[in-house]
């Protein structure tokens, strides 16, 4: 028996009304709650005030394009763990290139095939399902900080060979010359 995913709150941003409406109706359909931005900047600061587990981003828009909200988001610590799947017409391999070496989770042409989408941002939602549970395991264990630097730098066992001296040092009867 297949578990449905859990309701996840999206925001798509595209700048065509029937384009948002489109993808806002398929995802809902799928039980989400979404949210719309029409244009790159409303969404980023949507992105910054908001709490959301997937964006679904426009290339092509006015004011801020896709690739400049990629590039804010993704040099965000706080913005960085939020899955970006890319939307566009452009079906040019540049194009997909450019976001997946930005850092986008994803990159889908329209108009999106809804079963294709469907499947893409199950995938998406799940790999941010692992990641914040291996955060917060992490966090278990650790500071935030030592963490959050595991999880960027990554990590091995083994450690390091060192030229080091050490030296064990007992003074006779220490505790009764300290009393």
């Amino acid at each position: 028996m297949v578990i449905p995913p859990e309701p996840a709150k999206l925001l798509v941003v595209d700048d065509n009304i029937v384009n948002r409406k489109v993808l806002s109706r398929s995802l809902e359909q799928q039980g989400h709650v979404v949210e719309t931005a029409e244009n790159g900047q409303e969404g980023l600061e949507k992105i910054r005030t908001q709490s959301f587990d997937l964006v679904l981003l426009d290339i092509e828009m006015p004011i801020m394009d896709g690739f400049q909200v990629l590039e804010a988001c993704l040099n965000d610590v706080d913005l960085r763990q939020i899955p970006i799947i890319m939307t566009s017409a452009m079906d040019e391999l540049d194009a997909v290139v450019k976001c997946v070496e930005l850092g986008a989770e994803d990159y889908l042409t329209k108009p999106v095939n809804p079963i294709l989408l469907r499947a893409r941002v199950n995938a998406s939602l799940e790999k941010k399902r692992l990641r914040d549970e291996q955060r917060k395991l992490f966090r278990t264990f650790a500071t935030k900080e030592v963490a959050e630097e595991l999880l960027r730098t990554g990590f091995s066992l083994g450690g390091k060979h060192v030229t080091a001296s050490i030296l064990f040092a007992d003074i006779r009867s220490f505790t009764t010359i300290a009393e």
